[in-house]
């Protein structure tokens, strides 16, 4: 049996995703099961998604998908070495994946296994797909080593380019309110339209993030993930005390040492409560999504998975967190408990 992991986002699934499952089931036979391993309602950008994890569950599923899990919020809004530790603790709990697919600028999977055996200073910067690309070659050498790794070369744009990328068809989304007229699965954006749940975004609970910032002491905001041991916590502490707007406050702690990416996930995380210490234990397996064939291969798991979600209120506790400040970022915000009753999501 041949079954290819994906680790994404889908913030939102676009074209040059379908692009990549294309040529994955080319490469490795129609055949082939794919499971993903998705974010749930935090992003590795330092930000919530545009979508809910149902609706980007049900792309997925329609795309091709056998099985979604979730990459619990304090390994998806991380560093891209927390980011794909986790997930490739995840492949490997799984005991199933043969395969791990993943795009990248070059799609040279020779050089990305050299680049990734030399020390992180010496690796070229400013192409994001392949920095992912190299922590996902050093997370299944540790803990997935049987996992056969495959790099598809990515199509079109950079990855936050200004056409086509899912940075760009947020950025239409937000700015125009309207999802683009060639956008995939417009039946899904439709029918979150419609329901209030899009488009999500953060400025809504923008006041609250600021506050609860401004009520931090310089020892919160040392004691938070990806700060380090510079002078971003006393940054952040400032600009907490000057900022009138996330955006202010962003470019108030930013400087060249510091990413923005970085700053953003370090106030989400003091907002949200995700410390690094949540990432000392495994990742849970909470599956979202169910496809055509995801029956045959969860049978072949033997490993404990989570499908009921209020049967595992003390596992999910973070999750149901991290949802409910989610859900107050809709269009139309929807009451406490959501992760409770989201279930999981079976192809139509």
């Amino acid at each position: 049996m041949t079954c290819c992991a994906v680790i994404a986002e889908y913030n939102p699934m676009h074209r040059g995703h379908l692009y990549h499952i294309a040529q994955t089931k080319a490469r490795l036979g129609q055949d082939a099961y794919l499971a993903a391993v998705m974010s749930g309602h935090t992003v590795q950008r330092g930000d919530f998604p545009i979508l809910s994890k149902t609706a980007r569950t049900r792309m997925a599923l329609e795309a091709g998908f056998d099985l979604v899990f979730e990459l619990p919020a304090p390994y998806a809004c991380a560093t891209a070495e927390r980011f794909a530790r986790g997930a490739a603790g995840i492949i490997a709990t799984l005991g199933i994946v043969t395969h791990l697919s993943f795009g990248s600028e070059t799609g040279d999977l020779e050089a990305l296994e050299a680049l990734s055996r030399r020390p992180l200073e010496e690796i070229p910067k400013g192409m994001p797909n392949n920095v992912l690309a190299l922590e996902y070659l050093r997370a299944l050498r540790e803990k997935a080593p049987s996992v056969v790794p495959l790099a598809v070369k990515r199509i079109g744009g950079p990855h936050d380019g200004p056409r086509g990328s899912a940075s760009a068809i947020r950025k239409r989304i937000l700015a125009a309110g309207r999802v683009p007229w060639d956008t995939p699965f417009m039946d899904i954006w439709r029918e979150e339209i419609r329901a209030g749940r899009v488009p999500v975004s953060l400025v809504r609970q923008e006041r609250a993030v600021l506050s609860h910032l401004r009520r931090m002491t310089p020892l919160d905001f040392w004691a938070l993930p990806d700060v380090g041991a510079g002078g971003l916590a006393q940054r952040l502490h400032h600009a907490a005390g000057q900022a009138r707007s996330l955006e202010e406050l962003y470019h108030l702690a930013k400087t060249k040492r510091y990413t923005m990416a970085r700053i953003r996930r370090c106030v989400l995380a003091a907002f949200l409560g995700l410390t690094e210490e949540m990432t000392k234990t495994p990742p849970h397996l909470r599956l979202l999504g169910i496809g055509k064939r995801g029956g045959e291969l969860l049978s072949c798991i033997e490993a404990p998975i989570i499908s009921r979600p209020a049967a595992h209120k003390e596992a999910l506790a973070t999750e149901a967190a991290v949802t409910d400040q989610f859900a107050l970022c809709m269009p139309e915000p929807e009451a406490v408990g959501l992760e409770w009753r989201s279930g999981v999501v079976r192809y139509r």
